[in-house]
């Protein structure tokens, strides 16, 4: 989930976005205070599956918001983009 980045080499993937139409908004904290991420429309859900050196894959499911400059992302993806985010709540 976001903030928490596995150690050593590893990769993400996403394998299927699921749409979400109950008009939630996720509330973020951006870790290193980047204005406009403190509320993102939530659009849907995405499995994600990570993959580390030397173990197992992992499966994990995060939220997709709708961001101005990135369009429908993964939480953990657009982490990757602008910098940690921490994840306080979605309404």
């Amino acid at each position: 989930m976001p903030g928490c980045r596995p150690q050593g080499a590893y990769r993400r993937e996403t394998v299927q976005l699921i749409p979400d139409t109950v008009g939630k908004t996720a509330h973020l904290r951006s870790d290193f205070k980047l204005e406009g991420y403190e509320s993102m429309p939530l659009i849907g859900w995405a499995v994600i599956v990570i993959f580390e050196e030397d173990a197992l894959p992992r499966m994990t499911v995060e939220p997709v918001v709708e961001d101005d400059c990135h369009g429908s992302i993964a939480l953990g993806d657009l982490e990757e983009e602008v910098g940690p985010l921490t994840l306080l709540e979605i309404l």
